[in-house]
């Protein structure tokens, strides 16, 4: 696959360098390792299958052999580790972006998922370390379920089935993973490079013309309490904001949110 892939790549730093595995535990895993250890940003790490695939709040990513994308980007951005959230959603406005390209319209679910037709198509997972209060790397990995079929969403995937979908089910027909992976690349390199000449807010009101839960009402679960509410915004860290039954803003950094 990395011949083909690099014979389809139109980058200047995003996958220079990438490394191919048949199985791991989990790509971001593998990346936060060559990223210690000093592998230069844009380098990537793909996986055929994931017997620990993960993404937010430590939930399992479903990671079948052979017929999804399971792929971790390194990045290395001079920027506060208060803004590392905002990779997130540079990584959403690529994949939508990616994704859409094929005829689809995909909506991005605060603050890490992807949606078409209200059904998830693909997760993302932002990982970070940092020295003092800057970012020392951050490692973005995007689960897409690409030519999974419906009957294997309910045999591997099992209750989560009904809220699940792939690109193949969607399209009615097989998807090239090569090409796919290829333009997803470009477009995460073009997001950073806006994100870099433009700032965070052209990020942030990029990122609202995707987002399918503006204007809704939500649920978010805590480790120790709930709110409810109407999602209206998010603040210049990518954080959300939501607006209570009684006025009061209530500033989401990480939970659990579902609509109403």
């Amino acid at each position: 696959m990395i011949n083909s892939l690099k014979k389809l790549l139109k980058t200047e730093i995003l996958g220079k360098s990438i490394h191919f595995y048949d199985e791991v535990g989990s790509t971001n895993d593998i990346a936060f390792e060559l990223a210690r250890q000093g592998s230069p940003e844009g380098t990537v790490v793909i996986a055929d299958c994931q017997t620990e695939g993960r993404g937010r709040l430590q939930r399992k990513w479903i990671s079948p052999r052979g017929i999804n994308l399971y792929i971790s980007v390194i990045f290395r951005p001079f920027v506060k580790s208060s803004d590392g959230q905002l990779f997130t959603l540079i990584a959403s406005i690529a994949l939508s972006e990616t994704i859409n390209a094929l005829g689809l319209e995909s909506k991005i679910k605060w603050p890490n998922d992807l949606l078409i037709k209200g059904k998830k198509v693909a997760g993302i997972l932002t990982e970070m370390q940092s020295m003092e209060d800057m970012v020392d790397f951050l490692v973005v990995g995007i689960g897409l379920n690409l030519n999974m079929s419906r009957e294997m969403m309910q045999m591997e995937m099992a209750v989560i089935a009904e809220t699940a979908t792939s690109v193949k089910e969607l399209l009615c027909r097989d998807v090239d993973t090569t090409e796919i992976t290829a333009n997803l690349i470009f477009n995460l390199e073009k997001w950073y490079q806006e994100f870099n000449n433009k700032g965070n807010n052209y990020i942030i009101n990029e990122w609202k013309k995707r987002w399918g839960d503006f204007g809704r009402r939500v649920h978010v679960d805590f480790d120790d309490s709930v709110v409810e509410g109407v999602a209206f915004d998010i603040n210049d860290k990518g954080f959300l904001l939501i607006k209570k039954d009684d006025g009061t803003i209530k500033r989401v950094i990480s939970g659990d949110v579902k609509l109403i």
